[in-house]
């Protein structure tokens, strides 16, 4: 059964397998003083549940506790909030199913629902993205058909999902019909949908779509800067922006990453200045923004250790704080939210 949960977790969250972060690889970075005052905890969350406080200024990491229910394959990019609930999607293979996981952002109390997805999108369908939609208060995914196996243009649909009874109803639109396999990472901005989607297994030259939930329609957007592409997609809730990352081809160092702001209305991206080396923990989610503070804020591999990347794009400054005591959180995990001191 173990292999069973580890074969779909590596063909989703670590599909670059080429890329994966070691503690012992992770090039150059900033380290903080053990001794400084923190003014909130970020929320990390791990494949199997468990959560941690990170110190947004001591790096401190402790484990808080999981989430009930979730047994190891948390899938990084259907994980999505929206001002009073916390969705986290796990896929799992004996049987096949799909469990969405609602988490009170007040009471804590935690909502699992097996998801009953339409015959329509196919046997063992999972979600390969989620992302809150404020102005209709509902949810916007991508489903994919077969997700123990290569997909060979099994469906890949774009739904709309009511949080309240957790009806899956098709947007009409397949991405395998313009040959894509798989979905990295998306970030939703208004009525469109911008998702990293790749024609391979690889996150390397994957495309940047921008699809319109009111017209139904794709557009391949321009990455000049790169044919890298970009994945870890991450929107402060600007309409004309996005953040992400780069992978670096032909890098020595193992899946090392540039940060880059890519400009929605001139389709160019720039790459932020003076960063030291960097590397992902994995490809296959969401950079999370926290909107108090004004930051992006992604755990990735720093001076030989895991580490928090911050960006601030008001003022375009960044920063990088060494984390202490992060043996247990793996490369299977990711920010999700904040917690107030």
């Amino acid at each position: 059964m173990f292999l069973k949960y580890v074969k779909p977790l590596l063909m989703v969250v670590l599909l670059a397998a080429v890329f994966s972060c070691s503690e012992d690889e992770s090039p150059s970075g900033t380290e903080t003083p053990d001794e400084v005052e923190d003014t909130f905890y970020y929320i990390a969350l791990r494949n199997d549940g468990t959560l941690f406080n990170i110190g947004n200024n001591s790096g401190k990491v402790v484990q808080t506790g999981r989430i009930p229910g979730i047994e190891f394959n948390t899938l990084f990019n259907s994980v999505t909030s929206s001002d009073s609930e916390t969705f986290i999607y796990e896929h799992r293979f004996d049987p096949p199913r799909g469990i969405l996981h609602e988490k009170n952002s007040e009471s804590g109390q935690i909502q699992s629902t097996i998801l009953d997805f339409p015959e329509q999108f196919g046997e063992n369908t999972a979600l390969l993205s989620l992302d809150w939609e404020e102005e209709n208060q509902d949810l916007i995914g991508i489903t994919r058909e077969n997700m123990e196996q290569s997909n060979h243009q099994r469906p890949i649909m774009v739904v709309r999902i009511n949080p309240d009874n957790l009806q899956i109803i098709s947007q009409d639109i397949n991405l395998a019909t313009e040959g894509y396999e798989n979905v990295f990472s998306t970030s939703l901005v208004g009525q469109k949908l911008y998702v990293v989607a790749s024609k391979t297994e690889r996150v390397v030259n994957a495309d940047l779509l921008e699809i319109d939930l009111e017209q139904n329609s794709i557009t391949i957007l321009p990455f000049s800067e790169t044919e890298a592409g970009i994945t870890n997609l991450g929107n402060s809730g600007s309409p004309n922006s996005l953040f992400g990352f780069v992978p670096v081809a032909n890098s020595s160092i193992m899946a090392e990453v540039r940060p880059v702001i890519y400009d929605i209305q001139a389709k160019t991206s720039s790459e932020i200045s003076e960063v030291p080396q960097i590397s992902a923990l994995h490809f296959a989610h969401k950079t999370f923004y926290n909107k108090e503070g004004g930051e992006f804020a992604e755990l990735v591999g720093a001076n030989n250790a895991k580490s928090i990347f911050k960006y601030y794009p008001s003022t375009g400054d960044h920063q990088i704080i060494k984390l202490q005591n992060a043996d247990d959180l793996s490369s299977l995990i990711n920010i999700i939210g904040i917690r107030e001191l």
